[in-house]
């Protein structure tokens, strides 16, 4: 077994509770053991290995950067005095390059350059023939400067930036007015916690957001999209960024041609003024189709929906053997809330 130590994580601040929940989603299906803990505001902490702390940053849309953490303070001074007594030669070999990064979060004051000053001195001076590189150092550390806590830390994967830019929804070769952003489809696929290799559908599956998502993260995905012209959209969306990977039939939810075969269904049913729903109204939609959950779902299955903040869906859902997980409500623009639910079946 590989060795475990401590790790934090930056979580981004668009939605906060949804990053902590995602962060620990994704520790809690590949590391069941771990314990992640919310420190302060934007940083999590836990136990894992290096090689579990990289692929959280990999596959996650939330989580910003993880580092083994090395030293944490709730103030400047005392986090300075504290690494001056720890054998940081350690984790520098002779003739390494370093730098240190220190990023202010959440509002916080502190003097992040005299920060990186005092900390790269404790370094060049750590007994090691080392020294400083900007451009493309051979160790990057960094110090998360949070109102409440400064964490210090040799940084072992960082998000790349505009990750998910090429797959936002006004770039996508087909797009609706409802679309949803990779970044939720992403989170929502990871809150679902369903281990590698695993089997995801996703029955109102649009412009399909959530199909490209979980085929990049490894899953067999299949998609129902009940209009013939949206699920042709579609197509060429999951032929631009998904070749040869998900597929996606035209048919409607409510009769699935499938049968328990599903580890999760990951979904975001339609809904908006742009909309036109079947039966009329969306709450009898999803009666419908939680209905059938039975029939599509292995044992233990779990679902991850979103919904609009007016629909109540814990109840539903438990009507249908639906246990709620979590829940999270996130703005999308002007008087539109979503609601994202994860629930395990019974």
């Amino acid at each position: 077994m590989k060795e475990k130590t401590q790790y934090f994580f930056q979580l981004s601040g668009e939605y906060p509770e949804l990053s902590f929940g995602e962060l620990r989603a994704i520790l809690s299906t590949f590391d069941s053991s771990s314990n992640v803990v919310l420190e302060c505001k934007g940083v999590g902490v836990t136990e894992t290995t290096k090689d579990c702390a990289v692929m959280t940053v990999e596959r996650s849309a939330y989580v910003k950067e993880a580092a083994l953490l090395i030293a944490k303070s709730t103030d400047m001074c005392g986090l300075i005095e504290y690494v001056k007594s720890i054998p940081l030669h350690e984790l520098l070999d002779d003739g390494e390059t370093f730098e240190i990064r220190c990023v202010r979060c959440w509002g916080a004051e502190h003097d992040t350059k005299k920060i990186e000053i005092e900390l790269g001195k404790i370094l060049l001076n750590c007994g090691k023939h080392v020294s400083v590189n900007l451009e493309n150092p051979n160790k990057k550390f960094v110090v998360l400067a949070t109102p409440y806590k400064l964490f210090f830390g040799l940084s072992v994967a960082k998000k790349k930036k505009k990750e998910f830019y090429d797959r936002k929804a006004g770039r996508r070769p087909f797009t609706l007015p409802s679309a949803l952003q990779p970044k939720i489809a992403r989170c929502m696929v990871n809150l679902a916690r369903v281990k590698p290799g695993g089997r995801i559908l996703d029955p109102f599956a649009g412009s399909a957001s959530i199909l490209n998502e979980a085929w990049l993260l490894g899953y067999e995905a299949v998609g129902l999209e009940i209009k013939h012209w949206i699920c042709k959209g579609a197509r060429l969306n999951l032929e631009h960024y998904a070749p040869g990977g998900p597929d996606i039939i035209n048919g409607d939810a409510r009769v699935a041609p499938f049968r328990r075969v599903f580890d999760s269904i990951v979904t975001d049913p339609p809904y908006g003024r742009s909309t036109t729903i079947p039966t009329g109204s969306l709450t009898s939609l999803l009666e419908d189709f939680l209905s059938k959950l039975v029939d599509l779902l292995v044992k233990g299955g779990s679902v991850c929906m979103a919904s609009p903040s007016n629909i109540d869906m814990i109840p539903l859902g438990e009507v249908y053997g639906l246990d709620v997980l979590e829940t999270y409500a996130i703005k999308v623009h002007g008087s539109l809330t979503r609601n994202i639910i994860v629930f395990r079946m019974r």
